[in-house]
């Protein structure tokens, strides 16, 4: 397990989470007018009403933007410097804020695939990170 942080679960999020511990990542879909969102919200953010369910992505992506961290921003990451920081432009339109795991910073490409992995903080909880997509 790690001492990194715990993320806290909502009524909003706990599919999500569940999603994540599960192996999938699940994003929000609304029936209305078909905006997928992230994260979370009671509410459609694309035309306000409240026809969402949730459903499974495909854990696919490209690298929006990435910076790379050289300095904890928080107890628990100590060991994790120089990490990437990326945001990643969901295949289901979402863009996402995570870390990419196995790339060297320097390997970081603007538009590069990559694909969902999950690291577990708890017994319970699973959080996302991203990998490249190798041959894509």
């Amino acid at each position: 397990m790690s001492n990194k942080p715990i993320p806290k679960t909502t009524p909003e999020t706990e599919y999500f989470w569940s999603g994540c511990a599960a192996g999938e990542l699940r994003l929000q879909h609304c029936r209305s007018c078909g905006h997928v969102q992230y994260p979370a919200r009671k509410l459609c953010s694309g035309c306000f009403a409240q026809d969402v369910e949730w459903r499974r992505a495909s854990g696919r992506g490209k690298v929006r933007s990435w910076s790379v961290v050289v300095a904890p921003g928080a107890p628990g990451f100590e060991s994790e410097v120089p990490f990437v920081s990326v945001l990643v432009a969901l295949d289901e339109g979402p863009t996402m804020l995570s870390v990419l795991r196995d790339c060297a910073p320097e390997a970081v490409e603007f538009g590069q695939a990559v694909t969902v992995i999950f690291e577990q903080r708890d017994e319970s909880v699973y959080v996302p990170y991203f990998k490249p997509l190798i041959g894509e």
